[in-house]
């Protein structure tokens, strides 16, 4: 046989040997899949650990003491169900298997078929899964457990997909399991099985003159406005009220108060909180120098310029007796502007510096816990409009910790100023801008031994009336039951989360809601970690502290920040000249309004002399020729952004594949390099 050919023959069993071996290790790959996939087991290579149960998930399982049922309808029907509806059934499927992996097993004394005591080894969380077929006791259960049948979005089939939790005589139920990300289903499951186990019997009140409970709100001539999202969120997990502003008095049992957009309080208001406060109590307070959304609730009503809206909140709120005496520095009548984390509105490249959108370069840095206290830690997106801002020098005993701050680049402007709505309001805020040089509170947590606002006791009381009291103290018998007399002084430590904005938990800033087709659910998608970050800070104050963990992270998202700055840059870059061309043309048009003042109404512009009407055309052509500018200007700024963002789309799309194929030439040329050398 010629050389010739055994090369050729040599070539083709390498070749062979080749395909062979990539269809073993394909086959292998395709063994180990289904291997991995029937036992359940999953790896998480996710940056944020998307399909892996949080430790607080994991502590609140290792907790469990009692047991706990799960039921999960799902109507197990590929008719019924279409092929991706069936993988995220799958999905919640292998979630609930890993909560039953975590879950401990504990010994417990059972009750036998002979009725007597006998000690058994219980797992505490156990699944149960059902098929609700139509007829059958299964569909009647999950009817008797709350869940709803819906319709299937590509089928049009009716099914169940719901589940139910139970322990004892406690269950709460998800009536139908949405289309989210895994990490949402697992807060869901891991608070109802907190629920479960330990019941509601924490309770929030919330202080405001708004009808955050739903209502009217003082309009019946408008239709009732609906809950506000954080109301019904915390009311599954606690006891809520709502009570006015200028009560008198917290009632005993709150564990938590929250006292949002105070613009109607009184002296008597900020007593109760006083006292409450000393007796050792909670408070999240929402303040804001401009409301921003209190136009949006005067439902409709017409509103005279410069005047509080009708119908509606006032747009400023304080606490002008509670803030000194805390040691809190807050100006009700000045909004927080910051250049670096301004917001872009109305259209691309037009950004608000009073409309902050925060990322985690705003949790606190140095002796700021922001970046490791539960509360924080896990945040990503925070929205805010036209905040306020706190700095505090605190009195003796009081710790401060600033969570969530401004950027250096900051300064406080006045609120008419503010609204990013108006006429060239960002514009002018940017060109007088004078940046603070330090960081200011948004979010700020005071914690120890508070000193009473009131020194002279309760407001509502009279100088004569305390004189009579203190009369009646000195004549009174052993007998008599004492005046309960006004705290001066902490009894224990309380606690304080001041928040510089009220519109931060308003609706229209925080959730988009959905309906699900054929049920009467709304499904809530969150737009930021507004509410999150309150529910963290309810869950502080007064419940479960592993719902923070789990909870924190349930709704990561990552704002194209990188965006925004290359728009920022590209604004800068053409800044001076926008203004100068801006200028000329308000000259241009300042001229021609006083040369039109000047001319009497019954003349025509035709009679003007020849002199004023070719200084009239000059003019109108100059306006014509500078707003002509403008606009190219404005173009310029947005061709500038889409190089930067088409040079970092090919990075992406082009770049690194190409990188990847050049570099596996040269591992080839060198490998056949050195063949070649044997």
């Amino acid at each position: 046989m010629s050389d010739s050919k055994k090369t050729s023959t040599t070539k083709l069993g390498r070749g062979a040997v080749a395909i062979i071996a990539l269809v073993v290790i394909f086959i292998i790959a395709i063994l180990i899949n289904l291997l991995v996939g029937s036992s359940g087991l999953r790896f998480d290579l996710t940056e944020y650990k998307t399909y892996t149960l949080s430790e607080g998930t994991k502590n609140i399982l290792k907790d469990l003491e009692t047991p706990v049922t799960v039921r999960y309808y799902v109507t197990d029907d590929s008719k019924v169900m279409s092929p991706g509806e069936r993988t995220r059934a799958r999905r919640v499927e292998d979630m609930l298997n890993e909560f039953v992996r975590e879950a401990p097993s504990r010994e417990l004394e059972l009750v036998n078929d002979d009725g007597e005591f006998e000690t058994k080894k219980v797992r505490m969380l156990t699944v149960q899964k059902l098929n609700p077929e139509p007829n059958t006791d299964a569909e009647d259960n999950a009817i008797i457990d709350g869940l709803q049948a819906g319709v299937s979005g590509e089928t049009n089939n009716e099914l169940f997909f719901g589940i139910a939790i139970e322990c004892i005589d406690s269950k709460e139920s998800i009536p139908f399991v949405p289309a989210r990300p895994e990490t949402l289903l697992e807060y869901d499951l891991a608070r109802a099985i907190s629920n479960v186990h330990g019941g509601k019997d924490k309770k929030v009140l919330v202080m405001t003159g708004m009808p955050v409970g739903g209502g009217f709100g003082g309009n019946f001539q408008a239709p009732p406005q609906p809950v506000w999202m954080f109301f019904e969120q915390l009311g599954q997990d606690y006891e809520i009220e709502v009570i006015p502003s200028t009560s008198t008095e917290i009632p005993e049992g709150t564990n938590a108060l929250i006292v949002l957009h105070p613009h109607d309080i009184n002296d008597a208001g900020q007593f109760a909180i006083d006292q409450y406060l000393l007796s050792g109590g909670n408070v999240i307070a929402m303040v804001d120098p401009n409301f921003f959304y209190a136009r949006a609730m005067a439902q409709g009503q017409p509103q005279m310029p410069g005047m509080p809206p009708q119908g509606g909140p006032a747009p400023i709120s304080d606490l002008d007796k509670l803030f000194p005496a805390w040691g809190v520095s807050y100006d009700p009548n000045r909004v927080l502007a910051d250049l670096d984390f301004g917001s872009e509105i109305l259209r691309r490249g037009n950004f608000s510096p009073t409309f902050l959108t925060l990322d985690r370069g705003s949790l606190g840095i140095g002796n700021s816990p922001g970046l490791t206290d539960p509360m924080t830690r896990m945040l990503n997106h925070l929205n805010m409009l036209t905040p306020g801002a706190f700095e505090v020098e605190a009195p003796e005993g009081i710790k401060v910790d600033n969570l969530i701050m401004t950027s250096t680049n900051n300064q406080l402007i006045g609120a008419p100023d503010a609204d990013p709505t108006q006429e060239g309001g960002p514009d002018r805020i940017r060109k007088e801008f004078q940046a603070y040089g330090k960081r200011r509170g948004l979010v700020t947590r005071l914690s120890g031994n508070f000193k009473t606002a009131f020194p002279e006791g309760d407001p509502t009381v009279s100088s004569k009336d305390k004189e009579q009291e203190a009369e009646d103290a000195e004549t009174e018998t052993e007998t008599d039951v004492p005046k309960k007399d006004s705290l001066k002084e902490s009894t224990a430590p309380g606690r304080v989360i001041l928040i510089a904005d009220a519109d931060f938990i308003y609706d229209a800033n925080v959730v988009r809601r959905s309906q699900v087709p054929g049920l009467d659910i709304v499904i809530p998608e969150m737009l930021n970690e507004n509410l999150t970050l309150l529910q963290n800070a309810v869950e502080q104050m007064a419940g479960d502290p592993n719902l923070i963990n789990v909870r924190s992270r349930s709704s990561v998202r990552r704002p194209f920040t990188r965006q925004n700055e290359w728009y920022r840059e590209a604004n800068e870059k053409y800044s001076e000249e926008v203004e100068k061309f801006s200028a000329q043309r308000q000259e241009v048009e300042t001229r021609l309004t006083t040369i039109l003042s000047q001319t009497p109404e019954n003349i025509n512009q035709a009679l003007l002399s020849p002199e004023v009407q070719a200084e009239l055309r000059t003019l109108q052509e100059q306006e014509i020729d500078f707003r002509r500018k403008e606009r190219e200007l404005q173009k310029e700024v947005s061709r500038e952004f889409r190089r930067k963002l088409a040079t970092y789309k090919f990075g992406n799309t082009l770049l690194m594949p190409a990188l990847i194929i050049l570099f596996g030439i040269f591992l080839a040329l060198i490998r056949r390099a050195r063949i070649a050398a044997r």
